[in-house]
């Protein structure tokens, strides 16, 4: 299903620096980088960030018959936006320029998952 979801996201926006499908292990099984665009996290620190995302999600669902259902959640820093969007089984993580347009690429984002039926209850 995933396929080329990441390609497609990442062409989006200019200011989408990557894409990534991560699964419940906090591993990235699809993604990447746009081109020319270097991380700013080393491996170990990039997986860790990816569990914190997975347990985030996971967490926030747990107020679903509260809050209604779990969307997405954007977290800002002073180099990098982080936006993680709830997917069947996984999540789909993006970082952006710092001055993104959060909101159009959110509506952009969710249209696409829409589309591609991606948008689903994830197992917790």
């Amino acid at each position: 299903m995933q396929g080329n979801l990441c390609e497609r996201v990442i062409k989006l926006d200019k200011n989408i620096r990557f894409a990534g499908v991560v699964n419940n292990n906090g591993e990235v099984i699809e993604g990447g980088f746009q081109k020319g665009i270097q991380p700013l996290l080393n491996g170990t620190a990039e997986q860790q960030m990816y569990v914190q995302s997975l347990s985030n999600v996971i967490t926030l669902r747990q107020f679903k018959e509260k809050l209604g259902e779990f969307r997405y959640s954007v977290t800002e820093h002073d180099k990098v936006k982080l936006m993680t969007f709830p997917l069947k089984d996984n999540i789909l993580c993006l970082s952006t320029t710092p001055r993104a347009p959060t909101e159009r690429i959110r509506d952009k984002v969710m249209a696409l998952l829409k589309e591609k039926g991606a948008k689903s209850s994830m197992k917790n």
